[in-house]
């Protein structure tokens, strides 16, 4: 039945170019992700914008990013209810977690050097805008691009204002918030925006508490030969308790279980991390601009593992408890000749610096667990980009647009081992690779564009990746060979009605991909997998269907096979784990002029193989949302109260840990929750 609609669906996508639709109304959207600035019809590139006003229209409690990003087609983005782990995050298939999508705020990266994505950071209450870049055209941004992700925070604007907000829910969750913004008329006069959020849970499950404090801030100006500054800064402090993940039979014997030696070892995590940046941009005459980032930061990370005392006696085990302290900086800068109308192009260089000096202790001291004891792993680690890169648009003829670019991505690891006492495993690696990426479109036909493109893709294993060895021996696994991918794309975006429709046939060929191999007590290894493909098709459309009545619609297809023989585990033919056959979503939002608003959505995913070799997978599961807010003004005052009701059904159903060596692959998901919030605004 899916895949007769699916061909019906790419079968027909001709005649939906070829209707014609009058009252189609494009916005005036401008876009950066393919670094020109464009209108996201225009581009030949998957290009998918979330505004700010969006997020909060819908009720939620806008602490994890996955949040933001749900009804994007060829986008997964979920959370895995687990504070102390990442969120996952996939773009048509790829590595999931935030590993191999790049993350830039504010222009300041969210990903690391090795192409480890952090999202702890992102302040959900003072996005501005999001652009989600989609297809080949991602490896413009070098190492770990099967997807890029570019988050905008508001900026100050008056009159000012103040806000406070205060959001309660299941589980003893609470979210308080306050943001004062303004400023910004005319030259010398600061634009500001300052955020301040905390949030606190007990969890749904046994071990599951987290807090987490988090202020985001920006400051926009004009100097007085118009170049455009902003100085960014953003810290979060995360503390979380680790439930960790059960087999199949604990699941459905009790959801809210941990295994023994969570709590034992008092298994979490503590995480801080503060950022600074600042953007430089000049037009310096019609023809010319520049444009300057320079960013630095730190990350503070403490984690402790359910790992037994036996097994760390081993000779050479890295102990039970990851500690280490990162600094990390860097710059872009690119300078933008438009020759003429019609041709423009683009110069420029990245370099981006990680050093992390981590230590590994046993999880132990004398009688007493989940505490530091003996140091068993000392290096220091370290890693750096150097990126130049070339890109061109040329509309060549009438209605017809050609956009390609060059960047060559150089990677170097280097490791010093400071624990010698079970040998010396420092080294070195260097990867390198040039990546070609070219697109076209055609606009011959009202309302609609058509186009193709093509990359080559490079990605490196992630220091997380690399800290330790399938095979036990201590020190971090320079074994691990970068992929790389031939990605294709052949899409169409149309005008339909009073939204749009967008719609896409995607193909992924990789070699040497990089994938789980096990997981024990939360510790993972990874491995290279020969050859596999990652192909299939999206489709999307949002618009409104009636005055105030907006409506969201998308469907992604993924078929992700491993191409060779690689092991017993990894035949040929199998599917590579923790990506689902289909995903789905929609959404209907009715915001009336009176200030009253009601929604709901659901999001539907199939069944998803937790290990390589596919003897057991996560069910299918669909999971409605619902809400209602209520927005009156009155004199300088907007007041704001809102309700949601997650998974209205009460859904039994788990997110994925992939290849689990205890078979623990399913982390339980929230069941039915609730949250209730005010937002109090005063303008100035």
């Amino acid at each position: 039945m899916k895949k007769t609609a699916l061909a019906l669906l790419v079968a027909n996508l001709p005649f939906i170019a070829s209707a014609q639709s009058d009252s189609m109304q494009l916005d005036e959207i401008k876009v950066t992700a393919i670094r020109s600035e464009m209108n996201p019809f225009q581009s030949p590139a998957s290009i998918a914008v979330v505004e700010g006003k969006e997020i909060q229209a819908q009720s939620k409690m806008n602490v994890n990013f996955s949040e933001a990003l749900q009804g994007i087609p060829g986008l997964v983005a979920t959370s895995r209810d687990n504070y102390a782990q990442d969120i996952n995050l996939s773009t048509r298939g790829s590595r999931t977690s935030v590993r191999g999508v790049r993350i830039y705020v504010d222009g300041i990266p969210a990903t690391m050097p090795d192409g480890q994505g952090v999202t702890t950071h992102i302040d959900l209450n003072s996005i501005g805008q999001i652009e989600v870049l989609k297809g080949p055209f991602s490896s413009l941004y070098g190492n770990s691009s099967a997807g890029t992700i570019l988050v905008k925070s508001e900026q100050g604007k008056n009159p000012p204002s103040i806000e406070t907000s205060v959001e309660g829910g299941s589980h003893r969750t609470w979210h308080y918030g306050l943001k004062a913004q303004g400023g910004g008329d005319g030259k010398y006069v600061p634009a500001y925006m300052l955020s301040v959020n905390r949030f606190s849970t007990t969890g749904d499950r046994n071990h599951s508490a987290a807090r987490k404090n988090q202020v985001n801030f920006k400051l926009n100006w004009v100097t007085e030969n118009n170049a455009e500054v902003a100085l960014t800064f953003n810290h979060s402090d995360i503390k979380a308790q680790d439930p960790g993940a059960l087999s199949y039979a604990q699941w459905k014997e009790n959801r809210d279980q941990v295994a023994s030696n969570i709590e034992k070892y008092n298994a979490r995590k503590h995480v801080k991390q503060s950022q600074l940046g600042l953007t430089y941009r000049q037009q310096i005459n019609e023809k010319n601009l520049i444009n300057f980032t320079a960013y630095m930061g730190e990350r503070r990370l403490e984690q402790y593992l359910p790992i037994p005392r036996i097994v760390q006696a081993r000779a050479g085990h890295a102990g039970g408890v990851i500690d280490f302290d990162r600094t990390y900086f860097g710059t872009d800068i690119y300078w933008q000749y438009k020759a003429t109308e019609n041709f423009d192009t683009l110069l420029g260089f990245a370099f981006d610096y990680m050093q992390d000096k981590r230590k590994g202790y046993e999880n132990f001291r004398g009688t007493e667990n989940g505490v530091k004891g003996n140091l068993r792993r000392d290096e220091k680690n370290k890693i750096f980009n150097i990126d130049p890169y070339l890109q061109t648009n040329w509309a060549f003829a009438q209605d017809w647009l050609f956009t390609g670019g060059v960047r060559y991505s150089s990677t170097t690891f280097k490791s010093s081992d400071h624990y010698l006492s079970n040998g010396d495993d420092s080294g070195r690696k260097r990867d390198g690779k040039w990546l070609p990426s070219a697109g076209i479109s055609w606009q011959g036909l009202a309302d609609t564009n058509i186009y193709a493109s093509y990359s080559r893709g490079f990605e490196t294993g992630t220091f997380l990746e690399m800290s330790y060895r399938p095979d036990g021996v201590p020190g971090l696994n320079f074994d691990l060979e970068p992929l790389t991918s031939d990605n294709y794309e052949i899409g169409i975006k149309r005008g339909l009605g009073d939204g749009m429709l967008t719609a896409a046939l995607f193909r992924s060929d990789t070699k040497d991909d990089i994938v789980s191999y096990r997981t024990v007590n939360g510790r993972a290894t990874y491995r290279n997998a020969g050859k596999t493909r990652r192909q299939g098709a999206e489709i999307g459309w949002q618009g409104n269907v009636w005055e105030d009545l907006k409506f969201t619609l998308s469907y992604t297809f993924v078929d992700a096979r491993f191409r060779e023989t690689v092991s017993t585990a990894i035949q040929q033919g199998n599917r590579i784990a923790g990506v689902a056959k289909h995903n789905a979503y929609a959404a209907l939002g009715w915001h009336d002029k009176s200030g009253w608003r009601l929604g709901s959505d659901i999001r539907y995913s199939s069944k998803i193989q937790v290990n390589h070799a596919n003897t057991e997978y996560a069910p299918s599961y669909t999971v409605v949302g619902t809400y209602a807010g209520y927005l009156w003004e009155t004199g300088n005052w907007t007041i704001d109260t809102h309700a949601r009701i997650n998974n209205l059904f009460n859904k039994d159903y788990a997110n994925v840990v992939i290849n689990d060596a205890y078979g623990r692959y399913y982390e339980p998901a929230l069941k039915r929750n609730f949250s209730l919030g005010m937002n109090i605004k005063y303008h100035f």
